[in-house]
């Protein structure tokens, strides 16, 4: 079973890593396999992915898949000992080391049986860039972990220490970090938190948010329409100056967390938002975030999007372009004399809500709104807000800080053909 599940899960990218499985390394007293090349020609792909689209990933990603609870061990004097449950359907990342017929759950000293895994349908990375506080968390003997929707995914035996990255909440819920990612542990599940010697790094005190529209290619004989559009060399040079200034791209549940004053950020932090979902995102910007593995949050206009969210923008979603509202059917014009018009300012509290709420659920999950035209007043606010919003931004300039409105936060705009010098100067 270790084997079949070993080269299977090998196989579900496009580019071969056959040197992160070969002489699998071990834990006293454990088992080791080898995987040979010829074993992986002919695994049958999902049928969804095509030649066209690569995996983003060198990780072997699997899901438990059993009907019930999947159990968690730990190797204690070495033998394999029960120490908790992970629920169905949760994915993890699979290290190359195995105990008997369990595998390593990556960056954990947890296993699982292999029994019950199968492969997973993500190919995304997990990502992190939050910093720890210079504190640690001790869990009572039994506790439980969370994703930040508060969904259940870990029950586990054992007393466990975690340094803390993000503060409680108001139902006292901590984040720690767990697979490169936050998961939360209530409060009634923690007995101590104590100081601990990790060291000070620069943390940012206020960020910038760049806001692009559309992009287009010199080469494909395109033109700039207005200052909106970027051309696609010049975006590439903005993503590698980023990359080459040290700055790290943050996912709107990290500008959230910072922004409520429970987790702390590298001082080099940048956020990227695309408004409106256009199809040169795809075409031009897509590429280029996949490639340089940023993250980014698209803006969409839902309802004049597919009924059901499409395959283009799911691709998107799993290389690191999250999906927010810009309105199901706001961006329109309609409050004369208020700005530019934007409907939201003086449509009716119910449409209102509805349209934001609807908006969010094509999005799947959505918490962030961009303002149609960037208009806002106080009844947008409150109609977003009860919408479900949690931040949302306007086209008014400026970077962001701790103690702003969440509901009205600015954003720097992206001047096509501004030049790398003026671009330099938005991050900093």
């Amino acid at each position: 079973m270790i084997m079949w599940l070993m080269q299977t899960l090998q196989k579900r990218t496009k580019r071969l890593f056959l040197g992160l499985i070969l002489g699998l390394s071990c834990l006293i007293g454990c088992s080791s396999e080898t995987v040979n090349k010829d074993d992986f020609e002919n695994i049958e792909k999902p049928i969804y992915m095509d030649d066209s689209y690569e995996i983003n990933t060198d990780l072997l990603n699997v899901k438990t898949t059993t009907t019930d609870e999947t159990s968690l061990y730990r190797v204690i004097n070495n033998e394999l000992v029960d120490v908790g449950k992970v629920n169905e359907n949760i994915d993890l990342d699979m290290s190359d080391i195995i105990f008997s017929n369990c595998i390593n759950i990556k960056d954990t000293d947890l296993y699982v049986n292999s029994d019950n895994l199968k492969l997973s349908d993500r190919w995304y990375e997990k990502r992190n860039n939050l910093i720890p506080y210079n504190q640690n968390l001790q869990t009572t003997s039994m506790y439980s972990l969370y994703d930040f929707k508060g969904n259940l995914l870990f029950n586990i035996n054992s007393q466990d220490d975690y340094p803390i990255y993000v503060l409680g909440d108001d139902i006292n819920r901590y984040g720690i970090l767990f697979q490169n990612e936050i998961l939360y542990i209530d409060s009634k599940d923690i007995i101590n938190i104590y100081e601990n010697n990790n060291s000070n790094e620069l943390i940012a005190k206020e960020i910038p948010v760049l806001m692009y529209h559309f992009f287009y290619s010199q080469e494909n004989g395109e033109t700039r329409v207005d200052g909106n559009y970027v051309e696609v060399n010049e975006f590439n040079e903005h993503l590698l100056t980023i990359k080459d200034e040290g700055f790290i791209t943050l996912t709107m549940q990290e500008v959230l967390l910072f922004m409520e004053e429970r987790a702390k950020l590298p001082e080099k932090s940048v956020v990227i938002t695309i408004d409106d979902g256009d199809p040169s995102v795809l075409k031009y910007a897509y590429p280029l975030i996949k490639e340089y593995k940023m993250n980014a949050t698209m803006f969409l206009i839902t309802a004049t999007e597919d009924p059901v969210l499409n395959y283009d923008y799911i691709m998107m979603r799993e290389d690191g372009i999250e999906l927010q509202s810009h309105s199901w059917l706001m961006h329109t014009g309609g409050c004369p004399n208020q700005g530019h018009g934007g409907r939201l300012q003086c449509v009716d509290y119910e449409t209102g809500v509805q349209d934001t709420k609807l908006s969010f659920d094509y999005v799947d999950g959505g918490f962030v709104y961009c303002y149609p035209f960037g208009d806002v007043n106080e009844h947008a606010k409150s109609i977003i807000k009860d919408g479900g919003a949690k931040l949302a931004f306007t086209t008014a300039y400026g970077k962001i800080k701790q103690g702003m409105d969440l509901l009205e936060l600015p954003r720097i705009r992206v001047t096509g053909g501004n030049g790398i010098s003026a671009f330099k100067k938005s991050i900093y």
